[in-house]
């Protein structure tokens, strides 16, 4: 229970840092994007590492301080994973597509509420 209430406040402390530091200057654009990645190193030898899945889903990783020293393989398992949720969303919404969709509409790639890529006709 410890370890889900320290991930729900990191998730709650990057999206309000976000909101006030993110935003362009002029109020316009994404406070939480592609790029929106967090660490915090607690004092007991544990790293929670956050990186932004889709628009409404990030990922909290717990991990010791010396597994965190191999960040450059944690980083690609993680891209792995975000290319495979992407992929998960885009064959669900593709095939309800699909069973609506008359024949010989072309598609055309749009974005999902959840900031995934969608075929649409």
């Amino acid at each position: 229970m410890q370890s889900y209430e320290l991930c729900c406040d990191m998730i709650d402390v990057v999206i309000d840092v976000s909101c006030i530091y993110g935003l362009k200057e002029d109020g316009t654009g994404s406070a939480y994007d592609k790029e929106s990645m967090a660490i915090i190193k607690l004092n007991n030898t544990t790293v929670l590492y956050l990186k932004e899945v889709t628009k409404f889903l990030a990922l909290v990783c717990i991990l010791r301080e010396e597994s965190f020293e191999r960040k450059g393989l944690i980083d690609y398992n993680f891209h792995c994973f975000r290319k495979a949720i992407h992929e998960v969303f885009e064959v669900g919404i593709s095939t309800s597509r699909t069973s609506t969709q008359p024949a010989g509409t072309p598609l055309m790639k749009t974005v999902a509420l959840n900031g995934t890529p969608r075929s649409t006709v």
